[in-house]
């Protein structure tokens, strides 16, 4: 049998608002899609719009019959039951009007039974720590503020969901609900998905901009540093490119360039960020981090240059005092391309000077163990640009660390080596500097009849910045052939080793023992010293050697008793009976010139051939 239906419809003819229903799985697959892809708070706000719409269009159709408030009231939560929202409820709704009668506000309270969110929601997901009708109190707020003319919200305060008995929800107006709980606007005031992703797109747009730029002006500093060029050239490159003012200026001060601004504008800047300084930071200036500081005078975004975990130097942007559109989290990414470049630009100059400072230093050691003829020491000198035809001293530096690891004590010789050559540098002395037999060498070509001033300065300089260093140095005479450098270097050594009292010794203030030393009568020196010093000359004996000590600085402080015992950190009565039992065993009057001249000398003789150390 055949059966033939033809049917036509024509829903164009059909002028009222079409209804589309769907099963409530279907409905809770659609939800949980939209969670996965947008996130809950979107689909919380794309749930509550989307029921505020439905509401809104049947209080529209409820309003074409002219029926009064209180039964439209009523017909809403019907509504929700005929569109299969729910299958039951409980509503009471008051509402007040002011003397002429206008819609003053409104408490609406109830609960739906059967939501069909909840239903599904349990069903994908199980229980919720907070309500999920979303879309029954967008119903409800559409509803209500269509039929009264004025914005209302519902909010639901418990739901099946939260494993709750019924789903229970409040009416008020909007003013009520921003009086009390402002955050319960949060779902009706949450910008729309199409304007914030329209937001998104500006905003990633504005990025995606910014970040050329950013690339761009990385490119041409790079270019820049690649080139070679100095700091001068790439701080003129970044204000021209930025529009910004800019200072790069080293720690040391050798290095300033500026852009943007006057000589005499910089240095305003520069007293009055120092001034600041002094009050609010430190004397180092600025931490490691970027910072933004405000004077009365400017507006300073400030970046260290770091070179080997070592502050070198700081790029700043400067700003008018009253300029209030800075952009510091922008303007900090230029920043530190900015000190990132002077960075690679400074460590290039200070690998260069640091690379011809050490071939300097192994031309120093070459010379010391005579490697090279007088000739030959002048003309590789000339390639260094040093005149080493002219006289110079040989200057001796020791150091000793108590407690220091063998890492330790290599990185202080390091430090001391690159702190002796930028002191020198600084002061423009022309030099060479290097290392031998773990002490530092200093090789002085200069016209001076005595650097003694000189070393003692420079003493004083490191031994503030490193007071546990122990430092000592010891300075030859002046030599005239550099052939004869090795020579020097022994006379240095001779004054090093005699620097107990003094920090700093020239040889020439050893007298008698440099020429002792000179005659190199080292076992004579040694038969002398057996002969006077008797059982004091058994070193290997630590209260002879203690004893030793004692007559030595009470020689060396030429008899003084209060000097030798702050010394030798011993008390007037202590060091009385060492005195005493010295002279028994001597058989000798320490009080005699002659006596204890020669003994004097006999125990620095000692400390020169390096029979004794007192250090």
């Amino acid at each position: 049998m055949n059966i033939s239906v033809v049917e036509e419809i024509n829903s164009t003819k059909i002028k009222t608002e079409r209804k589309i229903t769907f099963s409530s799985s279907a409905f809770g697959l659609i939800r949980e899609n939209l969670r996965r892809n947008i996130g809950t708070k979107r689909v919380k706000s794309f749930l509550f719009h989307y029921g505020w719409e439905m509401g809104a269009q049947d209080g529209k159709v409820a309003m074409k019959s002219d029926t009064a408030l209180d039964k439209l009231i009523k017909n809403g939560p019907i509504l929700h039951v005929k569109n299969g929202h729910i299958r039951g409820f409980r509503h009471d709704c008051k509402v007040e009007f002011d003397e002429q009668k206008n819609f003053k506000k409104v408490l609406g309270q109830g609960a739906w039974y059967g939501s069909y969110e909840a239903e599904e929601y349990l069903k994908q997901s199980g229980i919720s720590e907070t309500p999920v009708c979303h879309t029954l109190i967008g119903y409800a707020s559409g509803f209500m503020s269509t039929v009264f003319g004025h914005p209302l919200l519902a909010k639901e305060i418990s739901c099946v969901a939260q494993g709750h008995d019924e789903c229970r929800w409040v009416v008020k107006t909007k003013e009520e609900w921003a009086e009390e709980m402002p955050e319960a606007l949060e779902i009706y005031n949450q910008t729309t998905i199409v304007n914030e992703l329209k937001y998104t797109y500006d905003q990633l747009l504005e990025q995606k901009n910014f970040i050329t730029q950013l690339s761009d002006f990385q490119k041409k500093i790079t270019d820049e540093v690649i080139k070679g060029h100095d700091i001068d050239t790439i701080v003129d490159l970044v204000y021209d490119t930025i529009k910004i003012p800019v200072i790069a200026e080293s720690k040391d001060g050798r290095t300033v360039a500026f852009s943007g601004m006057t000589e005499e504008r910089y240095q305003e800047l520069k007293d009055d960020i120092e001034q600041y300084a002094t009050k609010h930071i430190s004397k180092e200036l600025l931490p490691f981090q970027k910072n933004l500081i405000v004077t009365g005078n400017q507006k300073r975004l400030l970046a260290p240059v770091l070179v080997q975990k070592e502050i070198l130097g700081w790029c700043s942007f400067i700003y008018d005092e009253d300029d209030e559109d800075v952009q510091q989290e922008k303007d900090s990414l230029f920043l530190d391309r900015f000190a990132n470049a002077v960075s690679l630009v400074l460590l290039n100059e200070k690998t260069k000077f640091e690379t011809f400072e050490r071939m300097k230093g192994n031309f120093l050691e070459a010379i010391l163990e005579g490697k090279f003829t007088t000739d030959e020491i002048l003309k590789r000198g000339a390639y260094t640009g040093l005149d080493l035809s002219q006289p110079y001293y040989i200057a001796v530096l020791s150091y000793k660390e108590n407690n220091c690891s063998v890492q330790k004590e290599f990185i202080l010789q390091e430090q001391l080596y690159d702190m002796t050559v930028r002191y020198f540098y600084d002061q423009g002395q022309t030099m060479l500097v290097g290392h031998k037999d773990q002490k530092i060498v200093c090789y002085f070509p200069t016209e001076k009849t005595n650097i003694e001033p000189v070393m003692n300065e420079f003493y004083q300089f490191l031994d503030k910045k490193y007071p546990q260093a122990g430092i000592k140095i010891g300075i030859s005479n002046m030599v005239d052939d550099p052939s004869n450098a090795d020579k020097g270097y022994e006379e240095a050594l001779v004054a090093l080793r005699l620097t107990t009292k003094k920090p700093v010794i020239p040889f020439q203030s050893l007298g008698i023992i440099g020429i002792l030393i000179n005659s190199q009568n080292i076992n004579s020196i040694r038969s002398i010293a057996k002969q006077e010093l008797g059982p004091l000359s058994q070193l290997d004996d630590i209260k002879s050697f203690e004893l030793l000590k004692t007559l030595y600085f009470f020689l060396l402080n030429g008899g003084k008793l209060e000097q030798t015992m702050n010394d030798l950190a011993l008390s007037m009565s202590g060091l009385r009976h060492r005195i005493h039992k010295i002279e028994n065993i001597l058989q000798k009057d320490l009080r005699d010139p002659y006596e204890a001249h020669q003994l004097l000398l006999i125990i620095k003789s000692l400390i020169v051939i390096e029979e004794l150390s007192f250090q």
